[in-house]
């Protein structure tokens, strides 16, 4: 059978953001029948991207405390699209769960998308025994996982090895890299016009507790006191964003600018005039925005705690790994990133060459090879 014409259903929970519509709009050049359900819930990102030509490819399940109902919509679709395979976000959404529960009964291979790893938050071992012999083991065929971490993870929840593939996360990278481009030809320009640094340290993220944004500001600011001279810069906005700021204006005096959200055809300018990345999260189970960075050909500084680390940050090649919980680990890198000693152009080459690896295509690629392997192994033991 022509992939073409095969019958695909991906669940995807929350807000759809630019980086889904990229991804589902490539994968919709495999799979011309590919159907994106979208389950809404509470979502704080205030993503603005229009769907495209993905506009007739999602049906959207409201957001609502009715479960019944959610359920119900969910088989109802089922039903009458009658896929050949799905893809799951999540086993500990009731309303996926129900999809993948219909999908055993009427003998539908079943894809995890899964991006949980041992160290992204506490593990407790009974839990991990019922996730795995009630939830993970019986209800799914193969997994699709971002990289090493996720692969050892959900192999510890019961499936095979051969059964799990690697390249979930991803962005476009080309858009990110001719924006970037295209900002650094009228860099003046866009400094004057957004009152940014000559020299800075950029972090874009949600203002929420795992991604340890008091840590970061402690660490610049013992990085000013040892003599530092790059600003800080932090794209965004969240529910801690009064308690950090307050801490920033109680330690610092200058040096760090909050420019709040930024939408994505926004993001590349910020990117684009600064000197390296960071991303301090204390609990990450990847870090898209380290794709992102490394996209627009920066260095980076990335902790120990997000998924990414092993396959995107390459200690000395494109930047360099800390414990965010130490600031004067995190400190001294930045001292040594902006003491000129690093051939900074050269680490974002790096960037480049190793985000090449982590494309919409290569994700495109990798789902396509586990839905058709999934599909011609279903119903065969995968040892």
């Amino acid at each position: 059978m022509d992939c073409q014409d095969r019958k695909v259903i991906y669940f995807t929970p929350g807000k759809m953001g630019p980086y889904h519509f990229a991804r589902f709009t490539k994968l919709a050049q495999i799979y011309h029948d590919l159907l994106v359900v979208n389950i809404l819930w509470d979502d704080a990102r205030r993503w603005q991207f229009t769907p495209g030509v993905l506009t007739d490819k999602i049906a959207v399940i409201e957001n609502t405390a009715d479960i019944k109902w959610k359920n119900r919509r969910v088989i109802e679709i089922l039903e009458q699209q009658n896929p050949e395979v799905i893809v799951l976000a999540g086993y500990n959404d009731p309303t996926q769960m129900t999809a993948a529960k219909w999908a055993r009964k009427n003998k539908v291979p079943r894809i995890l998308h899964a991006d949980s790893w041992y160290g992204d938050h506490p593990r407790y071992w009974l839990k991990e025994l019922i996730k795995k012999f009630y939830f993970v083991k019986p209800n799914f065929n193969a997994a699709f996982v971002p990289g090493i971490l996720g692969f050892k993870y959900i192999n510890s929840l019961g499936i095979p090895k051969k059964a799990i593939w690697r390249g979930l996360y991803v962005v476009d990278n080309d858009y990110f890299f001719r924006a970037s481009a295209a900002a650094r030809q009228e860099c003046e320009s866009w400094r004057r016009k957004l009152g940014l640094p000559q020299n800075y340290f950029l972090t874009v993220t949600r203002f929420i507790a795992k991604k340890n944004l008091p840590g970061l500001i402690r660490a610049f600011k013992k990085y000013r006191d040892s003599g530092g001279t790059w600003d800080l810069v932090i794209v965004g906005s969240g529910p801690e964003e009064i308690q950090i700021r307050d801490l920033a204006n109680s330690i610092l005096t200058q040096g760090l600018s909050f420019v709040g959200w930024q939408q994505s055809q926004e993001l590349p300018v910020y990117y684009g005039l600064a000197k390296c990345f960071i991303l301090p999260s204390i609990s990450e189970p990847w870090g898209l925005v380290v794709n992102e960075a490394m996209a627009c050909g920066l260095p980076v500084l990335v902790s120990r705690n997000c998924g990414c680390f092993p396959e995107l940050c390459h200690r000395g090649i494109n930047g360099f790994d800390f414990d965010p919980l130490d600031a004067d680990e995190l400190a001294c890198l930045m001292l040594r990133i902006s003491n000129g000693t690093l051939d900074l152009e050269s680490m974002g080459a790096a960037s480049l060459s190793i985000i090449a690896n982590y494309s919409l295509e290569t994700w495109a690629l990798a789902l396509q090879d586990c839905i058709e392997t999934t599909i011609s192994r279903f119903g065969a033991p995968v040892l």
